[in-house]
């Protein structure tokens, strides 16, 4: 007996390795089947890419075949995160960050606009004091003789 060595092991993907999970397609299919379910129930769908083996490579296909859209944004709060709409409307790429800049997680939202881009109702109501505050009258100040 040669003990380990004698076990015959096959490696077909390393961590250096460009390999792909075969779970491309079924991201694709589950971004065509959610974007159905916004046009037609108005139901929002967020799909986690780290919940699934996806590899470095299957990103670099999905950015690839989703594409680039017009509109982006970098929200700064506790590190950035990058907003990005794909070619295809309603279908966009959200990425979180720490402070580092290390990825923290990598989700597809497929909605109107991303909830990170809505202003929070509560916001509103302080925007509107603050502008309540520029627009009132100025106190009368008094000359000095």
């Amino acid at each position: 007996m040669d003990g380990l060595n004698s076990i015959k092991v096959r490696v077909e993907a390393g961590p250096e390795d460009n390999h792909r999970t075969e779970n491309l397609k079924p991201v694709l299919l589950q971004i065509e089947n959610a974007l159905r379910e916004l046009i037609g129930h108005a139901t929002e769908t967020v799909i986690d890419l780290a919940a699934m083996p996806f590899s470095d490579q299957d990103e670099d296909d999905l950015r690839k075949l989703l594409g680039r859209g017009e509109v982006s944004a970098t929200i700064d709060a506790f590190g950035p995160t990058l907003v990005e709409e794909t070619a295809y409307p309603g279908v966009w790429l959200v990425e979180h960050q720490d402070a580092e800049r290390r990825r923290l997680t990598l989700h597809l939202e497929i909605t109107r606009i991303p909830k990170l881009l809505v202003t929070p109702r509560d916001d509103l109501a302080d925007g509107l004091a603050a502008l309540n505050g520029l627009n009132a009258p100025a106190a009368p100040t008094e000359e000095v003789q």
